[in-house]
């Protein structure tokens, strides 16, 4: 008598689940209130309160060239023919409409519910609006852009929008300035901040196609630097118009961390928690097997960040030992039942991460659940 093959060799028939997110973050939307009666031909915007675009045929469709839904679309989509690090690669434009029957962009937001896109880009410049916005965001992993031509930031006069957004710790939100309100310096902005890897262009620096610059005083200058204003300018050198260039000369959340790095961090907590899902999704079984599983995936996010050079290489210090940019492991479950009991009970694998950012080699650590 024989015995059958698979009575020696148990084979684990579970499907290989890979996500790619990357197109979350090159995805923008613009939050803009009007109503049908504004569009052409009486069109009639979708009752889900938003639609999405991949060019500028599908707005000019829509919208008349009059409307400010046109005018920060074409300011988005300009920066996709850019040249070099400012080329965008954006994907989707979305349309997100607020109504006139909503209390507050908030309402209306949280109404509509669209979340593929990363990067929101606010059409009102208006206080209320900014900060309604604002709040819809906070907590999310996603980035307002707004827009202000307000002089009482130029001279932080108490109360002015931007002082307001950093003492409400309002780390969601990039405010920009610029004194030309019909151009949309935020969206264009948003869009080279969208490149074929998120995270690799810092904002400052950048330059952008179809804006002008503004030109301040150093006292102003220093007003928007201190309340975190993001603005585009002229920087001139001792070589005159030989050196000039015209440059994003701020690229910083309204409460001072810089849009880079919350990009980054966005990244990787994001893509961790995709593997993740991509892992329980093919039924591990909660022991040290789907454990490994598991592992395997979380580091080559990890990797792959590291690839990219979003994450600091391996490297060594003064002493010629091993300084890793990135480590990560899933805890046994004898050392999770034994240090998170609780989470053991509920059969939660727990793995401590801790990445080194490639842009100014600050440490971070993520603590991970994931729950079979």
């Amino acid at each position: 008598m024989s015995l059958e093959i698979d009575n020696i060799i148990i084979v684990n028939e579970s499907e290989i689940v890979t996500t790619d997110i990357t197109g979350y973050f090159k995805n923008i939307a613009i939050i803009s209130a009007f109503e049908n009666a504004s569009l052409l031909d009486s069109y009639i915007f979708s009752t889900d309160g938003y639609e999405v675009f991949t060019n500028m045929a599908g707005i000019a469709a829509i919208f008349p060239t009059s409307h400010e839904v046109y005018k920060i679309a074409q300011k988005i989509f300009a920066q996709k023919v850019n040249l070099g690090v400012n080329k965008s690669a954006l994907q989707e434009l979305a349309v997100l409409q607020i109504k006139s029957t909503d209390s507050s962009t908030e309402s209306g937001l949280n109404r509509i519910g669209y979340a593929d896109a990363y990067q929101m880009v606010l059409a009102s410049e208006d206080a209320d609006d900014i900060l309604s916005a604002s709040n819809y965001v906070l907590g999310k992993r996603k980035i307002l852009h707004c827009q202000t031509s307000d002089a009482d930031v130029l001279t932080d006069t108490s109360g002015n929008i931007a002082e307001t957004l950093y003492d409400g710790g309002y780390n969601r939100t990039a405010l920009w300035f610029h004194e030309a309100d019909e151009y949309s310096l935020a969206g264009a902005v948003a869009a080279v901040l969208a490149p074929a890897v998120p995270g690799k262009n810092n904002g400052k620096y950048n330059k952008v196609s179809g804006i002008t610059f503004d030109t301040f005083t150093s006292n102003q200058i220093t007003k928007l630097n201190d309340n975190n204003v993001n603005y585009y300018t002229n920087f001139i050198g001792q070589a005159g118009k030989y050196m000039a260039r015209t440059l994003i000369a701020s690229a910083k959340m309204a409460t001072g961390e810089k849009i880079q790095k919350t990009i980054i961090i966005d990244r990787i907590v994001l893509g961790l928690q995709s593997a993740g899902m991509d892992a329980l999704e093919m039924q591990i079984p909660y022991d040290d097997r789907g454990g490994a599983i598991l592992e395997g995936k979380l580091k080559a996010v990890l990797r792959q960040l590291q690839i990219q050079e979003l994450i600091k290489v391996d490297s060594l210090d003064d002493n010629g030992d091993k300084v890793k940019g990135q480590t990560l492991s899933v805890l046994t479950t004898a050392q999770t039942k034994r240090d998170f009991a609780s989470l053991y009970a509920t059969q939660i694998f727990v793995a401590p991460a801790f990445v080194y950012l490639a842009l100014n080699g600050d440490g971070v650590k993520i603590n991970l659940g994931y729950s079979v």
